[in-house]
């Protein structure tokens, strides 16, 4: 008598991200679309043997071409992403760089999920029931052990993205990564990593008078010792942050000192036209290694 397969549940979502994720990288779906679309206009016959003949031909002229036109930096039509394309989108920034503005102008354009890495962190802390990750983040809290509070909230946010309203709409992803540690963790162990970083580049002096020139909203954070020590940890973390960074295909870098309509539709354009590859730049390893 056949017995019911127990499936797990996160172990599926987990799996099927995965996959979502190894036929993005490879290109296998832009290979299906050119090998579908080439055989219903060729009218052909015998399909096996026209596949067998061209197949290899057609994905090494996919990936050859996304391959020249990321290392030139041509823009082109050809490169236009198909609307269906779930963007997964890191904005990394200074405070006062308009990652939060952005991000709300950007998901609205492409319906996608926003996620803030301190707001999951908060709900948690204050959530009755306690996993292992709440208590690790507890327990980093009070020990002050910054290793303990990055592997809990890395965590928190990896299960947030094996949800299924993440993986059927895109996000985008705030507050998370904060030093080469966190980066290399999302982008090398999290099922589902980012297919795009936006590396907004700003001057802290540009930062510190753009957050003391905006609207007075008050709050604990909203305090010069705050911000002190915001600034004070980014110029800590972001030469070895971005010596990581800079040797990832997913990595673009804008100049968000501009006003916020132009940064806006730069990375729009490069979001859209420019060629998405994924992984290390060619011929290099991580700098870790």
């Amino acid at each position: 008598m056949a017995t019911g397969i127990r499936m797990d549940r996160s172990a599926l979502a987990e799996f099927s991200a995965a996959y979502m994720y190894y036929m993005e990288k490879h290109k296998l779906l832009d290979i299906m679309s050119r090998i579908l679309a080439e055989a219903t206009v060729r009218q052909i016959d015998d399909v096996r043997i026209w596949l067998g003949s061209n197949i290899r031909n057609i994905a090494q002229e996919i990936y050859s071409k996304a391959l020249n036109a990321f290392h030139q930096g041509i823009d082109a039509d050809y490169f236009q992403l198909p609307k269906n394309f779930f963007h997964r989108i890191v904005l990394h920034g200074r405070v006062g760089s308009g990652r939060r503005s952005l991000a709300h102008v950007l998901a609205q354009r492409w319906n996608l999920l926003i996620l803030d890495a301190d707001t999951l962190a908060y709900h948690h802390i204050n959530e009755p029931a306690r996993d292992k990750d709440v208590t690790m983040l507890h327990q980093g809290i009070e020990n002050r052990s910054a290793y303990k509070i990055s592997e809990a909230i890395g965590n928190i946010i990896q299960k947030r993205l094996l949800q299924d309203d993440a993986l059927h709409r895109g996000w985008i992803l705030i507050n998370y990564p904060n030093n080469r540690c966190e980066a290399r963790e999302l982008f090398e162990t999290f099922s589902v990593p980012p297919n795009r970083l936006v590396f907004l580049q700003v001057d802290e002096q540009t930062a510190r008078m753009r957050l003391l020139m905006r609207k007075y909203a008050p709050c604990p954070q909203d305090n010069i010792t705050y911000m002190d020590y915001q600034m004070q940890q980014f110029r800590k973390s972001e030469p070895l942050l971005n010596t990581y960074l800079s040797h990832r295909r997913e990595v673009i870098y804008v100049n968000a000192t501009e006003c916020f309509e132009t940064v806006k539709c730069l990375i729009m354009s490069q979001l859209t036209k420019t060629p998405y590859m994924l992984g290390y730049k060619y011929g290099e390893n991580s700098p870790l290694d």
